[in-house]
């Protein structure tokens, strides 16, 4: 008797090859030939699920912002949400060779999104669970007193992605020396201009700033 093909688990299985091909090689080492072989199929079952490498690059976002997604929100119960905030950012970080390859993804995103709608359409959803998150967190830091009341949280979110992105692209193109340390420590300079007694970073419009 055939064996049935659960095929939400083939397109898993091609996703996560599609995954490690991108972190060891980078998006241009992304070819239905390479993800074949790397999840030990034949390039005839691959194109039976995907037809480009978009949709593959997608596929492979897609896996990885679960991960990431899981451990963020793991993250997000520490008892403090300055410790939250550290927590979550540390996971978008380039720390180590892991999210170094979540990076490669990313920026091939920011490649592929001028050439193809629905790459464009899925990193848009990314950038706005990512700027929510955030938001959130940082709400929560000014209930408890550690942001300023008059700081605007969403405004202080996009302008804390502007700061993780520009680290990522810096240290994945090794174009500026920001070695993990250096790298919590700007975010650690970052949150102190929104504390409670801390400068007018991002204040919400119209309002004033402390005296």
């Amino acid at each position: 008797m055939a064996r049935v093909v659960d095929h939400d688990e083939r397109r898993e299985i091609f996703a996560a090859a599609a995954l490690r091909v991108i972190v060891r090689e980078g998006v241009p080492g992304l070819t239905v030939r390479e993800v074949a072989k790397e999840a030990g199929f034949t390039t005839g079952a691959l194109t039976h699920y995907f037809q480009s490498k978009d949709q593959l690059l997608i596929q492979a976002s897609e896996l990885s912002s679960r991960l990431v997604r899981e451990r963020m929100a793991r993250a997000e119960r520490a008892p403090s949400a300055l410790d939250a905030i550290r927590r979550v950012v540390a996971l978008a970080l380039p720390l180590t060779a892991e999210t170094r390859g979540y990076w490669r993804i990313w920026v091939g995103y920011w490649e592929r999104s001028a050439y193809d709608a629905d790459v464009a359409r899925v990193m848009g959803l990314r950038y706005d669970e990512w700027r929510d998150r955030l938001a959130r967190l940082l709400a929560r830091a000014q209930e408890e007193g550690e942001v300023a009341p008059d700081v605007d949280v969403q405004h202080a979110a996009q302008s804390l992605v502007a700061l993780i992105d520009g680290i990522g692209v810096q240290v994945l193109l090794g174009v500026g020396r920001i070695p993990p340390a250096r790298q919590r420590a700007m975010i650690d300079l970052w949150l102190e201009t929104l504390g409670a007694r801390g400068g007018a970073m991002e204040r919400a419009p119209g309002k004033r700033g402390r005296s």
